[in-house]
């Protein structure tokens, strides 16, 4: 015989059942570990965990930098039924206020006023003079509430 083979010469003629109470059973194999064994994995977690805090960390502050906004919308809807629209525009007007020079905007009234808000949102807004607005039969209260808070919810600082 060879040295590779087996001598099984003791087994012929057993039946399957047998063969069967003849087999030793096999010891389990050891679990697989769901830790991550090389430095790779560890690299990976920590860059991902990078990511995640940076991100986190953007969003708070971006909300941080924003809080004048949420302030400004919170005053608007704070306004009476009864209320002027030069209210409104001193809202607004405080808002800018708080990221843009003070030459620039504090002596826009009027038509100049109203343009400058105009450039700093999309079309979906468009202020007319306030001035007029308060005089005028037409003026729609929650109209122009709704048109404050979204102008500053979208408006951009630079045009």
């Amino acid at each position: 015989m060879s040295d590779g083979a087996m001598d099984n010469r003791d087994l012929e003629g057993l039946e399957i059942y047998q063969l069967f109470e003849l087999m030793e059973p096999l010891e389990p194999a050891e679990p697989v570990s769901m830790f991550p064994q090389g430095p790779g994995w560890w690299v990976l977690l920590g860059t991902i965990l990078l990511i995640v805090a940076i991100m986190a960390g953007r969003h708070y502050y971006r909300r941080y930098q924003n809080r004048y906004r949420l302030y400004a919308i919170a005053e608007v809807q704070a306004l009476n039924d009864d209320y002027s629209p030069l209210d409104i525009s001193a809202i607004l007007k405080r808002c800018l206020l708080s990221h843009v020079p003070r030459s620039e905007i504090a002596a826009l009234t009027g038509e100049q006023w109203c343009e400058y808000l105009n450039a700093r949102a999309d079309h979906q807004v468009t202020f007319t003079n306030f001035y007029r607005l308060r005089d005028s039969d037409e003026f729609d209260p929650q109209a122009l509430k709704q048109q404050a808070i979204y102008w500053l919810q979208n408006y951009k600082a630079v045009p």
